[in-house]
């Protein structure tokens, strides 16, 4: 029977949580294929052996990542595009928001180049993702339009946009920059992600807006 875990010393989180933390952001840095279990027990201040305990193999932990990411996703999808009396251009300024509090998790500042999204990493290298994995990062993002398809929806109903608005439309805009918002950053810097989020806003009210 598996140990229990218990919290580290000086109330760390539990060992199996700092070894998921210490893998993302290693896989999210250098990609999945240049991490080994070294590097990320270096990062832990662990031995290989353990993380071997934890998780078996690199694949196993992988998909403990990828899976622990899609639960959070799940979460903040609900909060920012289901909760209800926010406006659209609110809910789009969540977004907006929580990809900055994510870039300055790899970057010192707003013309930093480093990655910071998992699933953007995990395009390139599909090959090393095990085929549910797959299947979940191809449902995460129909589940990211889902919920702003909803959003606009709710948009149009409350007056918001104008009844003729297209959603799928408006949804098209808005998707690409959560999804390519990483890639943007590591060639032009935060400014110019928080900037097309912030045209997407001005184009939806100006064409759209009831105001």
């Amino acid at each position: 029977m598996a140990r229990p875990e218990k919290k580290s010393q000086l109330g760390q989180p539990p060992m199996k949580d700092q070894i998921k933390t210490a893998a993302r952001a290693l896989f999210i840095q250098r990609g999945l294929s240049d991490v080994s279990y070294g590097d990320i027990a270096e990062v832990v201040n662990t031995t290989r052996a353990n993380l071997h305990y934890h998780f078996g193999n690199k694949a196993a932990l992988i998909e403990a990542v990828f899976q622990e990411t899609f639960d959070d996703l799940e979460q903040q999808f609900q909060h920012t595009w289901a909760q209800p009396g926010l406006t659209l251009a609110e809910r789009i300024g969540l977004v907006a928001a929580d990809c900055e509090h994510r870039f300055y998790e790899f970057n010192d500042n707003e013309k930093g180049r480093n990655p910071w999204s998992l699933s953007a990493r995990a395009r390139f290298e599909r090959h090393l993702i095990p085929e549910r994995i797959q299947e979940g990062i191809s449902d995460m993002s129909r589940h990211f339009e889902d919920y702003v398809s909803h959003s606009v929806k709710l948009a149009i109903g409350s007056g918001e946009l104008r009844p003729d608005t297209p959603v799928r439309q408006v949804v098209m805009l808005i998707t690409p920059l959560w999804y390519f918002g990483s890639l943007l950053t590591q060639n032009s810097g935060l400014n110019k992600l928080l900037d097309h989020y912030q045209a997407v806003i001005d184009t939806v009210t100006a064409a759209y807006g009831n105001a």
